[in-house]
């Protein structure tokens, strides 16, 4: 028989924390009003790297609530500039696709599957039909919206790629890209100046820190698993960890096109990571480690620079192409 932790209080919580876990809680009442908040199991995932090499279920001396608990906040934030940059992509990859795929093939060519790769899951499943089941049963979620009410009554359900792309999830659009046939990927790859493999990795990067940022998951210190091909001019970036988000910030930069929107989320995030320079780790989030020691020589001596001279340092990053 499994037997599963007791349930405490809030007040039971914050003593199990000092006493078991060695972390540090001056303020009892600010301690448990963070509890009541965010519950301790969402935030203990972000003392991971924080514990003792000796004893992982204590924190290291000196690590507190309300440290962790900041790093909970800056992955809130950092999620939710990401959330915006990336909607924008997608949108943006929707009407590439959708426009390419509509000249070549028709309206309606979506629908037949000879117009694609006859891919198929494990299972023995068509991935073409997978696609345009899940297009159908977003068509029932909505079915309120005007523009679906619109196309069900006046063209009797039968709606054009450029109106069907606005029901794909982003998963479905990637899905949808990997079936298109070399040629038709390759055109709307030469939109982003790069190989039809590199967009594929790049879009299931980014599907997945959508996901990430939309469900409200952790984003800071955890391993990704779609890991984005980059070019050799970024291989002296690759001692970081590759399965973190800094690789996906180099995709973002060189997908994205719209200057203004890049500049705003660049300030955006300097202003951000000096913030939170206090509890932040770059390394956890990917950023190689001499950029570090970068941020450990500006904060001696410039603390209102240290994010923006530590980004200059990556100008392939943070500054407009």
């Amino acid at each position: 028989m499994v037997h599963l932790k007791s349930a405490l209080t809030y007040e039971e919580q914050v003593e199990h924390l000092i006493k078991v876990h060695n972390l540090s809680i001056h303020d009892t009442e600010k301690a448990v009003r963070t509890l009541q908040r965010v519950n301790y199991y969402r935030l203990s995932a972000y003392g991971i790297g924080l514990t003792q090499k000796e004893n992982s279920e204590k924190y290291r001396d000196g690590i507190s609530l309300e440290h962790i608990h900041r790093l909970y906040k800056f992955d809130s934030m950092f999620r939710n500039r990401l959330i915006h940059v990336i909607e924008h992509m997608e949108i943006q990859l929707r009407t590439k696709i959708s426009y390419h795929l509509a000249l070549k093939f028709g309206p309606e060519g979506y629908m037949d599957q000879t117009n694609f790769l006859d891919k198929k899951t494990k299972s023995g499943e068509s991935v073409h039909s997978i696609i345009i089941n899940n297009f159908w049963k977003e068509c029932g979620h909505q079915k309120n919206a005007p523009f679906v009410k619109h196309h069900m009554h006046k063209y009797e359900g039968h709606f054009p790629i450029w109106v069907a792309v606005e029901l794909f999830t982003f998963g479905n659009l990637s899905s949808l890209y990997s079936i298109m046939k070399k040629e038709d990927q390759q055109v709307v790859a030469d939109l982003y100046n790069t190989d039809r493999k590199y967009l594929g990795s790049w879009i299931l990067a980014l599907v997945e820190i959508r996901n990430i940022c939309a469900h409200y998951s952790r984003l800071y210190n955890m391993p990704l698993k779609q890991t984005p091909y980059l070019y050799s001019e970024y291989r002296k970036y690759r001692r970081g960890s590759m399965n973190k988000i800094f690789p996906v910030l180099l995709v973002i930069k060189r997908m994205q096109d719209d200057r203004d929107l890049w500049k705003s989320f660049e300030k955006n995030l300097e202003g951000l990571f000096d913030e939170y320079r206090d509890v932040i780790n770059l390394s956890f989030i990917g950023f190689p480690k001499r950029m570090e020691i970068g941020i450990v020589r500006i904060v001696t001596s410039h603390k209102n620079i240290i994010i923006k001279g530590v980004l200059k340092q990556s100008s392939f990053l943070f500054s407009p192409q």
